[in-house]
């Protein structure tokens, strides 16, 4: 008995010795628990976009706008105050773009725009150098030098103080009320801050302007060899996510990727302003605070997708596929399967033009009414046979929502050939042409046309006759009865 006690005592140790082991791996336990959400975010499924949860994103903050409305469609602690680098760049290459009032205007380069903390990003300007200020401003947006940055400024205000006030009024005007610029470039400063959802608002009017989304779009630059320097051949970090390389597997790029603008600091984590557009839907996404770049892209990518799968988009020339218009055409031969039915193909005169309608998924039936409200349909010729197929019927004309783009064109074509009834009395059209054809100015004498000359003037003597005897007729007097009294007495 004594033994088997001694054994259950054993046991009972042992036991109390892993739970206390227990015990103590808990705290490990706790701290793995962040790898343990990466790991679960790790079972986002590219193939059901739409499904994006915000613990796949691995950054802090991140958002995703309709860069045409402005409309949020995912955020993830979008207004968290965080450090934007050198996203900050995009707000000083617009200003520096919109307030210039010439780009090929030569800037020198002053001593205090090259005179930045060390480890900065630079272009690598020398005091003194002279450079156009376009090529300031693709080669700043491409290289985030922040040399470049201060050189934008002072060439605009004077100083680089008077142009962060300019960026701050510029900020609140574009509904940015929680950003706080305190340089032009972006280097860190506790007071200089923004937020996920103020720097896409930013973006979406700085993309608005049609010369700055040309430079947003640059990934790699070159700066001409001048007295100052060398050739500078410029890239971008981006170029992995805009640019599919020779040899590159293509695990980061994204051919919908339009632009804009990456930025890192120690406080600030790797961060990406991202632009794309894929069939007429463009969208804006911010992703802040990242452990590295390649995960900007990864983020980044995902947001996109989910953002595309939101929308579908169409056009009228895939609305009028859907439902063509159908027409009646008169004089058809008797023989014509479909009873002169003819159904009319269309043809846009200017292919370039953008005739794309967007929606959201579901939501089908507005692009009809759309399409029914904003087209006008002329017909161009008479609808009767014969007609040829590919002859040209009618015009319609798609008048955009948008005001300040033109009307679009199309034409409606016979989709095929329609023939005439061979017994059927020739037409207006036909008869007036073989009157012009005729060289005798005066009808042909037959006895048909003298039948239809002379049918008139008998039918109107005859008439004339009839009226006149129903005129002229006398009236027969009445004749006075004698009435006879049968009760009459004589005397």
């Amino acid at each position: 008995m004594r033994t088997l006690k001694r054994g259950r005592d054993g046991f009972l140790h042992g036991q109390f010795r892993r739970f206390a082991a227990l015990l103590l791996l808990l705290p490990l336990l706790v701290l793995v628990l962040p790898a343990g959400s990466a790991l679960a975010s790790d079972t986002y499924d590219a193939s059901r976009p739409e499904n994006l949860r915000t613990d796949q994103l691995r950054a802090q903050s991140a958002i995703l706008i309709d860069a045409q409305t402005g409309n949020t469609l995912y955020e993830k602690n979008a207004d968290d105050s965080r450090f934007p680098a050198s996203t900050t760049k995009i707000m000083t290459v617009y200003l520096g773009l919109i307030m210039a009032e010439n780009l090929e205007e030569l800037v020198t380069i002053s001593e205090s725009a090259v005179t930045i903390p060390e480890g900065s990003s630079r272009i690598e300007l020398k005091a003194g150098e002279q450079i156009r200020f376009d090529d300031l401003l693709k080669a700043t947006m491409v290289a985030s030098g922040n040399d470049g940055a201060i050189a934008i400024a002072e060439h605009i205000s004077g100083s680089e103080q008077a142009f962060v006030a300019l960026m701050n009024e510029a900020a609140r005007n574009m509904g940015a009320l929680h950003t706080q610029f305190v340089n032009s470039h972006g280097y860190h400063d506790d007071n200089h801050f923004s937020t996920a959802r103020d720097l896409a608002l930013i973006a979406k009017v700085a993309m608005e302007n049609e010369q700055f989304r040309e430079i947003a779009s640059l990934y790699s630059y070159t700066l001409e060899r001048n007295e100052w320097s060398a050739a500078r051949r410029l890239s971008s970090f981006s170029r992995v996510l805009m640019q599919q390389s020779e040899g590159d597997d293509g695990q980061y790029y994204y051919p919908f990727i339009n632009g804009i603008k990456t930025g890192r600091t120690s406080k600030a984590g790797s961060c990406f302003v991202g632009s794309a557009e894929k069939d007429g839907v463009k969208l804006i996404s911010v992703v802040l605070q990242n452990t590295n770049y390649q995960r900007c892209w990864t983020d980044t990518k995902k947001l996109m997708e989910y953002g595309f799968s939101q929308f579908i988009s169409t056009s009228i020339e895939q609305i009028y596929a859907q439902n063509p218009k159908v027409i009646d055409i008169s004089s058809y031969d008797l023989g014509d399967a479909n009873l002169g039915r003819l159904e009319l193909n269309i043809r846009k005169l200017d292919p370039t033009a953008d005739d794309h309608l967007i929606g959201f998924a579901g939501e089908t039936d507005s692009w009809l009414n759309v399409y029914n409200e904003r087209t006008t349909t002329v017909f161009i010729r008479k609808l009767e046979a014969p007609i040829e197929e590919g002859e040209v019927v009618g015009t319609m004309t798609y008048s955009p929502q948008d005001p300040n783009k033109e009307p679009i064109e199309y034409e409606l074509t016979a989709s095929r050939s329609v023939a005439r009834r061979p017994s059927l009395a020739p037409s207006v059209e036909e008869i007036n042409a073989y009157s012009d054809a005729d060289p005798n100015p005066f009808p042909r004498f037959s006895l048909e046309f003298l039948a239809i000359v002379l049918l008139p003037v008998g039918a109107v003597v005859v008439l004339s006759q009839v009226l006149y005897k129903l005129l002229n007729r006398k009236k027969k007097p009445k004749i006075k009865t004698r009435r006879n009294y049968k009760t009459r007495h004589y005397r």
